[in-house]
């Protein structure tokens, strides 16, 4: 029958998918020999239920998705984080959805449910976004967020972190073509970032708490609307997001006090606040202006000088050079796991990292692990 063929179409797929063998699925599922599914993906051989369940289960798939396979879907849309038009941003949206959709089928090969936490996160009043006061609005749901996340005093030490373990946005580093700096996206994978490593950490940091309240506010301003012509009022509040997000009030003001000699405060002295926080000293002149702790035109007067720019690649230069972030901590742990505990094949492990097969162990041992290590003892927790 046509709708059985389908289903045996489908799970010859999802197992070539995952880069496992006939042999492999079968010795999980308890068969005497792989013929047995090679009939059973062939449409050869009726699937029985408890069959089914037990390829769902090895595939990462709730059993729905065989049973009723969806339709095409709309396409999922990135809010780029510069939209101008780049002959490349098809391709990399299309590799960032396709780690995406890996990060996810990782997740349920672990047996890990998505954090998703997308409706927990505060309220956010669209008619407050829209009003002269609302650069005071979203400072304060700035705040809010840092209690609510517990990003202590410095959130860019943790901020991917806390925000992929509570909230489940999945977020991957890519090595961008120019200009191409990232964006994110909310679709059937979930919330998801893309920054680009080739960006200075200060950088990184800033572009993460852009996008973040991009997705808090997802479904208030269409695309159309934060991509209008120059820069939107909707982008500038993502900037007073990230600005406030990352260099909490009390704290700065507390650090520039400690800095300032007669009414005064140095170079070196902004730039080592820049680095404490881990921002650009851009984004903090700019904060410093917001929190009426410098006047507006001198900071613009600064920034165009380019003076303390200059100051800061020469002192950061360090920084830059320190090992670029590539794909995401959590999401290279879930892959290594899912190879040593025979979710994934060495092959597949590859792909979904990005590496060449012989790479492997290199890649592995980097990470702590050796291929042939056995990593699937438990112990028992009283």
């Amino acid at each position: 029958m046509p709708g059985e063929m389908k289903l045996a179409s489908l799970l010859k797929r999802e197992r070539e998918a995952l880069g496992l063998t006939l042999k492999e699925v079968s010795d999980r599922l308890g068969f005497s020999h792989y013929q047995i599914l090679s009939s059973m993906e062939s449409g050869n051989r009726d699937i029985k239920a408890w069959e089914l369940a037990n390829l769902s289960r090895i595939y990462g798939r709730d059993i729905n998705y065989f049973l009723f396979p969806k339709q095409q879907k709309k396409e999922a849309e990135i809010l780029w984080r510069n939209p101008a038009p780049n002959s490349q941003q098809e391709e990399v949206k299309k590799a960032f959805f396709n780690y995406c959709e890996k990060y996810r089928t990782l997740l349920k090969l672990l047996g890990e449910k998505e954090v998703e936490n997308r409706d927990s996160l505060l309220l956010t009043e669209k008619s407050e976004l829209l009003k002269k006061q609302s650069f005071e609005y979203v400072a304060k749901k700035a705040s809010d967020y840092l209690n609510l996340l517990q990003l202590g005093v410095r959130p860019s030490c943790s901020l991917a972190k806390i925000l992929e373990d509570k909230i489940g946005i999945k977020i991957l580093y890519m090595s961008l073509p120019e200009g191409i700096s990232g964006g994110s996206t909310i679709s059937d994978f979930g919330m998801a970032i893309l920054v680009n490593s080739e960006d200075a950490p200060w950088r990184r940091n800033f572009d993460l708490a852009h996008e973040f309240f991009h997705l808090i506010t997802w479904d208030h301003f269409p695309i159309e609307q934060i991509y209008k012509k120059g820069k939107s009022d909707i982008e500038r509040l993502a900037n007073v997001f990230a600005s406030a997000f990352l260099m909490p009030e009390d704290e700065i003001r507390r650090e520039v006090e400690k800095k300032i000699t007669s009414g005064k405060i140095t170079y070196f002295g902004l730039i080592e606040i820049a680095q404490d926080f881990d921002v650009s000293i851009e984004a903090l002149l700019w904060r410093l202006v917001n929190l009426d702790l410098m006047d507006k035109k001198v900071a613009i007067k600064e920034i165009a000088a380019g003076r303390l720019k200059d100051a800061e690649k020469k002192t950061r230069n360090i920084d830059i050079r320190i090992k670029k972030p590539y794909l995401s901590s959590r999401y290279i742990s879930l892959a290594i796991r899912a190879f040593h505990l025979g979710k994934i094949s060495k092959a597949k492990l590859a792909e979904y990292v990005g590496k060449k097969y012989s790479e492997i162990p290199t890649f592995l041992r980097e990470h702590g692990f050796r291929e042939d290590e056995d990593y699937t003892v438990e112990y028992s927790v009283t």
